[in-house]
């Protein structure tokens, strides 16, 4: 479970990587059945990106049970949980492009809008590789900033948060190794450089909501879209 400072860091900056590691087997199991599945679907191996996993396969939600995660995220949202969307990032390291600094609500029909995105490190995540960065505070207003819309091709999202929106904070690189797990509120702005190190940068991010929330299915056709959320 989190420590109280943990938990405390969380409500302060809208993000928190704790002492909670996976054992590497698991990351082990993870990474087969990410392997697995992206030499399948040419279509997620083209995007990079795999959505929908427990609509593919029931059984990625084994990795949403682990008790350690159950127990962290209740502590941030409440023990009535609900796991409502998983998806595995891969940056391979060529040819990659920028994420701008958005939020991810959003993207995402949930009302009330409450969640917590977990993201379990398969690799070492660097800012060489393109690792997640967080502005901290950015999710205390409990509202979604403006967002634009950024044209072309070097975005792998459209929507930016706008110029006079951002708030003047140092941002965070969310640094993290194999097994590792960084856990972000809905609110929190973030983003990403482009990964063209040459080192692959994989993850799997567990969607989790609290049961007094439900996912709009009529707002989710009038919301901007993107897979599942956003791609971090």
């Amino acid at each position: 479970m989190l420590t109280p400072e943990e938990v405390a860091q969380y409500h302060e900056t809208g993000q928190v990587t704790p002492a909670l590691r996976l054992d590497l087997d698991v990351i082990s199991a993870i990474e087969e059945k990410v392997e697995a599945l992206f030499a399948k679907r040419t279509d997620f191996a083209e995007l990079d990106l795999a959505d929908s996993l427990v609509e593919i396969d029931r059984s990625w939600i084994e990795f949403g049970k682990i008790p350690e995660i159950l127990d962290s995220v209740e502590q941030l949202l409440g023990e009535n949980l609900i796991v409502w969307a998983m998806e595995c990032f891969r940056k391979k390291g060529e040819r990659s492009k920028v994420v701008p600094w958005h939020q991810d609500g959003c993207y995402w029909p949930i009302r009330p809008l409450e969640s917590c995105t977990v993201w379990i490190a398969l690799d070492h995540v660097t800012p060489e590789n393109g690792c997640m960065r967080i502005i901290p505070g950015s999710h205390k207003g409990r509202r979604l900033l403006t967002h634009g819309i950024t044209e072309g091709d070097h975005v792998n999202l459209r929507q930016t948060v706008a110029a006079d929106e951002m708030p003047d904070v140092e941002p965070v690189d969310i640094v993290l190794e194999p097994g590792m797990i960084s856990f972000h509120d809905v609110y929190t702005v973030h983003g990403s450089a482009p990964n063209n190190s040459g080192t692959r940068r994989a993850g799997l991010s567990v969607r989790y909501m609290p049961s007094s929330s439900y996912y709009d299915r009529q707002l989710a056709l009038e919301l901007p879209r993107a897979p599942s959320g956003s791609r971090h």
